[in-house]
């Protein structure tokens, strides 16, 4: 048995009758790179939901956390995380659609080669993929003068 409510949201939908047909055919990568088909033995289902229908959950995305941040602190660090994001997501598209030697490329990374290039890319796709928003700022008085950003060896 399954419950067809944890797999699909009929909220947008609303009551009705449904029909459920599962899918049947699969393909499978076998060992030697070959690909088959397997087929399942499925029945159809119908279903009638009714009733009043939960509004259904959003996921919730982690958010920044502040250690020692005044508000003023806080609202920057905000206004900087989704600068560097966005810097983040243009350092990724520029370096994935440019293929060769640039004046950007060389100043910032030297000779062009297709594995240095590889390796930038796959850094900046890396750097991109994780949300600033959702990091820790620690605003604690640090120990060095002047040090503006410091980075915790063990996370």
């Amino acid at each position: 048995m399954h419950l067809v409510g944890h797999a699909y949201n009929f909220t947008a939908s609303g009551a009705a009758s449904y029909d459920i047909h599962a899918k049947k055919t699969f393909y499978i990568v076998n060992p030697d790179s070959t690909v088959s088909t397997l087929l399942a033995n499925v029945d159809s289902h119908s279903a009638k939901v009714s009733g009043k229908l939960a509004v259904a959950r959003r996921a919730l995305a982690r958010r920044a956390t502040y250690n020692n941040c005044t508000s003023s602190q806080q609202s920057l660090l905000a206004s900087a995380a989704s600068a560097g994001q966005k810097y983040a997501a243009d350092a990724y598209s520029y370096a994935s659609s440019h293929n060769s030697s640039t004046t950007r490329y060389t100043t910032w990374f030297g000779a062009y080669t297709t594995e240095r290039h590889s390796t930038v890319v796959s850094h900046f796709q890396a750097i991109s993929s994780h949300s600033f928003s959702s990091y820790t700022f620690d605003c604690s008085t640090g120990t060095e003068p002047e040090t503006y950003a410091y980075v915790y060896a063990d996370e």
